[in-house]
């Protein structure tokens, strides 16, 4: 049997590797990493017993799935998820609000949801005066740091108390140790429901604020990850996807 000369076996070999090589990086660019904060019902750290990860985590999850892609989400603060975001230490965020100041370094998609936004109070007379953000100069509020809304409390003039999480500021609030909390209706009363359900709360709705999937512009091929984010969000959106996703959650905001 004729031997093949060394030079051919060396080609062929470096050919496979190359092959390999390629494969492994397209499968790499196919998972994209991302940072959640615990933001139930929209993001879920830890499922109960029926499993749901988040509808918005559903959604963003069967979107990049159309598009040929994976996720691999860790759940992190939301300062420090979106520090990870605009430092390129992730791939994006599962959601964030458009912020000027955060397009530098974020792409944002196209809208994933929006939002009722407002003041919670024990204290009903707590909201006397108050129809605008603007009416909360000089007042002691809650927020969770990092969010857009701390940034709005600040121009106002407002007295920030920053927390780390949405349930904390709940806390906060219940414990008597604030008479005002901004921040998202929708998961503050998840959390509400969850562990004051005897506790009467007051709510004014202040805005309704859109919401985006967000990836950072350091990931390689970053615009094209999010055209085929798009691609498949509106594919879901005209076969009636998202609305069964929202569904099962007994969710109704678009």
């Amino acid at each position: 049997m004729p031997r093949r000369p060394a030079s051919l076996i060396l080609s062929a070999a470096i050919l496979l590797i190359v092959v390999l090589s390629i494969g492994a990086g397209v499968q790499a660019a196919a998972k994209l990493r991302l940072a959640c904060n615990d933001f139930p019902p929209h993001k879920i750290e830890t499922p109960g017993l029926d499993g749901r990860l988040g509808f918005d985590v559903d959604i963003i999850t069967e979107a990049l799935r159309r598009a040929g892609r994976s996720v691999d989400i860790i759940y992190l603060p939301w300062k420090r998820a979106l520090e990870f975001a605009m430092r390129g230490e992730v791939d994006g965020l599962c959601s964030c609000s458009y912020v000027k100041e955060r397009e530098a370094s974020l792409l944002f998609s196209d809208e994933l949801g929006a939002v009722s936004v407002g003041l919670f109070a024990r204290d009903a007379a707590a909201l006397s005066g108050v129809d605008e953000i603007a009416d909360l100069k000089g007042r002691k509020v809650a927020v969770v740091g990092g969010y857009n809304l701390e940034g709005q409390l600040e121009a106002a003039g407002a007295v920030v108390e920053a927390t780390s999480t949405d349930k904390n500021a709940l806390d906060m609030l219940l414990g008597g140790n604030i008479d005002l909390l901004y921040g998202y209706e929708l998961t503050t009363r998840h959390f509400m429901g969850a562990e004051a359900e005897d506790i009467v709360v007051d709510y004014r709705e202040m805005q309704r604020n859109p919401y985006y999937f967000c990836i950072t512009r350091a990931l390689p091929g970053a615009g094209q990850a999010m055209a085929d984010f798009n691609r498949g969000l509106a594919d879901m959106s005209k076969d009636g996807s998202i609305d069964a996703i929202l569904a099962r959650y007994d969710v109704k905001f678009r």
